[in-house]
């Protein structure tokens, strides 16, 4: 039991500080002393930082999950909730620097590969289930394909991420509310707009 709760709160630790200081997760040494604890005694726990860094991933994505099935199963329209999981992804990156995330992509393959299963098993499906249901109501566009337009949606965020070609021209936070109305108007049909401008998504 003991040692579950040490590992948890390493774990716990380590989220707070991925959230709050996501450019200082290379320092076993201040993560130790911050721990009150050695560093022996993390990598009891985790043998290597690979591990570390995939459980604080699964950590924090299976968060995500609970966050994103809520929305889903709310009471919106499809497009309200789409609006939602977008906003929620929103606030994702303005907590997480891009350069972060590459950084983990280039160097720890082990751990990004859990993201990519993640986004494929959860995000496209959720994705999918909320342009289905847009359809349903007459607010999407009956004719495109959910997984393209989930695919398309990571693509843009994706280079917004790298800051191309935005950095020189407007904010991230900018950026991302204009990919957003752009998107959003792109797949609404009449209807859809008009949703969009009650929920105040778009004016």
């Amino acid at each position: 039991m003991e040692a579950n709760d040490t590992k948890e709160r390493i774990i716990s630790y380590l989220l707070d500080k991925f959230l709050t200081e996501p450019t200082r997760l290379d320092t076993v040494d201040e993560w130790a002393r911050d721990l009150g604890m050695s560093k022996k005694t993390i990598y009891k726990h985790f043998p290597a930082k690979e591990h570390l860094l995939s459980e604080l991933f699964s950590t924090m994505l299976e968060k995500q999950r609970l966050m994103l099935t809520t929305i889903l199963e709310g009471e919106n329209s499809s497009l309200h909730k789409l609006l939602l999981f977008i906003n929620h992804f929103k606030m994702v990156l303005e907590r997480i620097p891009g350069g972060v995330i590459l950084q983990i992509e280039k160097h720890h393959r082990e751990v990004y590969s859990i993201w990519e299963t993640y986004k494929q098993e959860f995000i496209d499906q959720i994705f999918v289930q909320m342009i289905e249901g847009g359809k349903k109501d007459g607010h999407i566009i009956a004719d495109l394909s959910p997984l393209f337009l989930s695919r398309f949606w990571e693509n843009n965020v994706r280079n917004l991420i790298l800051q191309l070609p935005y950095a020189s021209v407007m904010s991230t936070r900018s950026a991302f509310d204009e990919i957003k109305k752009i998107f959003l108007r792109g797949i609404s049909t009449a209807e859809g707009i008009a949703e969009l401008e009650r929920i105040g998504a778009i004016k």
